[in-house]
């Protein structure tokens, strides 16, 4: 087995469990205990969990958003599409990340590269680069809502970068209405932000596939590609494969 595949097993028995130890990880994956304490090692250097002695707890420090069961399941999917966006990038990248608590996972495993360049609206996303000596920061400006700017002037200052990589994440999809958001503004910066970017990943937890939020960006086809969880429903990845569109949900495997 795959040490991949390994921390998603770990993670998703975290996720239900909260702690876990050492000797029973082994033997369930049935390598060595030196293996499994490796994988708890990197799995703690992603913010995922904490090691204790003989085993580790899910980290929760994370900000609480849901109930305490689906918050653990959240913090498990949103760990599973950082794996896979750390994939798409390069080091010496220029990348754009979008609001969202999503985005926010993957900027800390962005965090690992070197020599990128990121653009960002979300104050929680650039402090995880503000004390990066290798990576360099640019925040956007304009009208500050819930730790994001938006409005006007944030359109404006787009008009100045040209990006490889833009992350985008949504409140819903569906093949009718395409991918949708809350904020009327957010729809307004994502549709600006997408047309400067030359690769749109959109971002979307399982739970908001089928759902629609108010504010309509454009269709499902606009993105470059969609990238998920792999616990997605499997007749939505169905329905996209129908419609020829790349849904990533793990690092080598895409579905149409």
């Amino acid at each position: 087995m795959y040490a991949k595949e390994r921390k998603r097993i770990i993670k998703k028995f975290l996720a239900e469990n909260g702690k876990v130890s050492v000797g029973s990880l082994s033997e369930l994956l049935e390598v060595s205990e030196v293996t499994i304490r490796r994988d708890l090692e990197m799995l703690e250097d992603e913010g995922f969990l904490q090691r204790t002695h003989g085993g580790a707890i899910i980290n929760e420090t994370e900000p609480p958003l849901f109930s305490a069961a689906e918050d653990t399941k959240t913090l498990a999917q949103q760990h599973e599409i950082a794996d896979t966006a750390y994939h798409f990038i390069a080091d010496g990248d220029i990348v754009m990340l979008m609001h969202g608590p999503t985005n926010l996972a993957i900027a800390k495993r962005l965090a690992k590269h070197q020599n990128l360049t990121v653009l960002t609206n979300d104050l929680l996303i650039a402090l995880e680069f503000a004390a990066s000596p290798t990576n360099k920061l640019i925040m956007l400006g304009g009208d500050l809502e819930n730790h994001a700017v938006y409005g006007q002037l944030a359109i404006n200052n787009l008009s100045h970068f040209s990006l490889n990589h833009i992350f985008v994440e949504v409140d819903g999809i569906t093949l009718k209405s395409g991918l949708t958001v809350n904020s009327i503004s957010k729809a307004s910066l994502i549709q600006q932000a997408c047309s400067n970017a030359n690769i749109v990943t959109v971002v979307c937890l399982p739970d908001n596939f089928g759902t629609d939020a108010f504010f309509r960006v454009g269709p499902v086809t606009m993105p470059s590609r969609i990238l998920t969880s792999p616990s997605l429903d499997d007749r939505f990845k169905r329905d996209l494969f129908d419609k020829n569109i790349r849904l990533y949900t793990s690092v080598d495997l895409y579905e149409g």
